[in-house]
């Protein structure tokens, strides 16, 4: 048995013993007593004239902290569109190096002419050009974080083409995941500007001369922007020394407010309500210049998740709106509970590389290496992962 599930249930047991229901009660409570009590203007200066970076990714706030909006109606002639993507990966146990990227889009129009369309566009990445950003020397392979970059251009075009069948109805471009290139941050800024973040900001450039919202969807976000910025008001050291702070009151509180999330913080919205718009201090957003993204939280039905989109589309008010809507539309039109918005689902499943189609992939690879008069071999712990030996 690979795994020994008898230990297993008995440490599971333990790691839920742990775990202090009422003690996280109190925080959440104390917590959403500082975000109505922090005067926001107050807290976004503070955040700003910093000079010092604070260790904590923290949000700057917009009109309010506690605010709350209620969804407006949604047009009753609309479209919906997705993106998401999948990639094969490069793997060093097989003789060629390439990758594959699948990106699928969902395109579905609601009202009097309801119609979908569906469709995915997979590519096959194998010439020293795209296996590496510098193909001379093979230096700085495109995989991890690079090769999720490489993606997410895929997906943002797909978005774009995909918007364009709206057949000039409203329309709302959905991403699965962030806007935020996290991933770019630790790379060489000529890299990131030459190679992928040029590119992305073009894409972002399309949408808003075509006045159409692009926004994203993170569901069960993970993020503690937003709480970050309520430790940043009441930390003694500012987030400078944690390590010398004395117990007290305002540390105990400072240092507990490190187990509650945003999307916990926003638990009050109800269903349809979104939160106020909040900056965030990302670094990499330096390198976005009017495109920089904006996000907020909105209730969809069981789940508060975090939405994201560029600054002039987070201050156009009715782009906004349309935004909250068409997504809350989405939910209310989802078959499951917590709601997930149909487009997403269905662009999802046009994207999704199974388990079969991978095998497939290799089995290919293996076929077109024999018939040039190559063999297939692979690395022999590439080999024993695939049969058994006892």
């Amino acid at each position: 048995m690979p795994l020994d599930l008898g230990l297993l249930g008995q440490q599971i047991t333990a790691m839920v013993q742990v775990v202090d229901a009422e003690g996280r009660r109190r925080l959440l409570a104390q917590a959403r007593d500082l975000l109505t009590s922090i005067d926001p203007l107050e807290l976004g200066i503070m955040l700003k004239q910093r000079t010092l970076r604070l260790p904590w990714l923290v949000a700057v706030p917009g009109n309010s902290l506690a605010g709350s909006y209620a969804s407006g109606k949604c047009p009753p002639n609309y479209c919906a569109v997705a993106a998401d993507g999948s990639s094969l990966g490069p793997d060093r146990h097989n003789p060629v190096r390439f990758y594959v990227i699948n990106a699928g889009y969902a395109a579905l129009i609601y009202g009097e002419h309801p119609s979908a369309a569906l469709d995915s566009s997979a590519q096959l990445y194998f010439r020293d050009e795209d296996l590496y950003l510098d193909p001379l020397i093979r230096s700085a392979p495109v995989e991890g974080a690079r090769l999720n970059a490489k993606m997410c251009l895929a997906e943002m075009g797909a978005l774009w083409e995909a918007a364009r069948l709206a057949r000039d109805l409203p329309v709302v471009a959905l991403r699965d995941g962030s806007l935020i290139t996290w991933g770019l941050q630790s790379e060489d800024p000529s890299f990131v500007q030459e190679h992928f973040l040029g590119e992305f900001l073009g894409y972002l450039d399309r949408f808003r001369e075509a006045a159409i919202p692009v926004a994203s969807y993170i569901s069960y976000p993970g993020a503690r922007d937003v709480v970050n910025a309520l430790r940043a008001w009441i930390c003694p050291q500012k987030g400078l020394e944690c390590d010398s702070c004395s117990p007290s009151g305002v540390v105990d509180l400072c240092r507990g407010l490190l187990e509650i999330t945003d999307r916990e913080l926003f638990g009050f919205l109800a269903e349809g309500e979104r939160s106020d718009v909040f900056g965030s201090a990302s670094a990499i957003l330096d390198r976005y210049g009017e495109h920089s993204i904006k996000f907020f939280y909105m209730n969809v039905g069981g789940e508060v998740v975090r939405l994201e989109a560029p600054q002039w589309l987070a201050e156009d008010e009715a782009a906004l709106g349309l935004v909250q809507a068409a997504i809350h539309d989405q939910c209310r039109r989802s078959p499951e509970y917590p709601r997930y918005p149909p487009v997403l689902q269905e662009a999802h499943e046009q994207a999704v590389i199974s388990a079969a189609a991978r095998q497939v992939v290799e089995v290919l690879v293996q076929r077109a290496l024999a018939a040039r008069g190559l063999g297939y071999v692979g690395s022999a712990k590439s080999l024993s992962k695939r049969r058994r030996t006892v």
